[in-house]
């Protein structure tokens, strides 16, 4: 950790700055994550039917509340990686909000209609917009926490009813599909950074042709990224 802020200190600043667009910051590097947190929400999400099952009684032994073990974890990573996916566009269309080696304060919010309303790129931007909200509920809180940080913005856990899950899995392919679609036409980030990406194989739902995926710049080096089976 320390030899790496040694290197960072010896670069320029423009070298820090075009270093965090390449490496980190770029939107195919937000699609990835996202699609990392979405594939690690619908398997768990798979294995539903073995969930525990917590059952709140009163004294009387009256049922006041039943939740599956699986929601909580599910509304937690599938929640973040809408917020990824959508970022993913933001990035796309605003590349100054990672310039400089530091995130836009734009960028710094766990709010998905939010994040969405600034897109023009983003599907369903109007439909499905529930489906947001109902994700977006507990990131500050019960997601995370059995609280939140005032009596005020403390929300009561919700169920993950199969037609949220429904709905979560048609944004998110809409989602994968149009930025597939983009990334393939190239992105011009700040810095003077080029990309390029060929995304293939299934990205937040959306499937294409199973072969490797790669990253094309202006930089001498190029990153061969492979997501499928391994290649020959």
């Amino acid at each position: 950790m320390q030899s790496d802020a040694a290197g960072l200190d010896a670069m320029s600043a423009s070298s820090r700055g075009k270093l965090f667009v390449q490496e980190f910051a770029n939107p195919h590097s937000w699609l990835l994550t996202a699609d990392n947190l979405h594939e690690q929400a619908a398997a768990i999400y798979a294995g539903g039917a073995s969930s525990s099952i917590m059952t709140k009684v009163d004294a009387d032994n009256t049922i006041l509340d039943q939740s599956r073990g699986i929601d909580r974890s599910v509304f937690l990573l599938g929640g973040f990686a809408l917020e990824n996916a959508i970022k993913a566009f933001l990035v796309y269309e605003n590349p100054q909000w990672v310039s400089n080696g530091r995130l836009s304060r734009n960028l710094k919010s766990h709010s998905l209609t939010a994040l969405q309303s600034k897109s023009e790129l983003v599907p369903y931007k109007k439909r499905h917009v529930s489906i947001l909200k109902a994700f977006e509920g507990g990131l500050d809180s019960w997601f995370r926490y059995p609280c939140a940080l005032t009596v005020e913005e403390t929300k009561q856990g919700g169920n993950l009813y199969d037609h949220l899950w429904r709905g979560y899995s048609v944004v998110m392919r809409a989602y994968g599909r149009k930025l597939t679609m983009l990334l393939g036409k190239g992105w011009y980030g700040p810095h003077g950074f080029y990309g390029r990406w060929t995304v293939t194989g299934e990205h937040l739902g959306y499937n294409t042709r199973a072969v490797p995926t790669y990253r094309a710049t202006k930089l001498p080096s190029k990153l061969h990224v492979h997501k499928g089976k391994p290649l020959a």
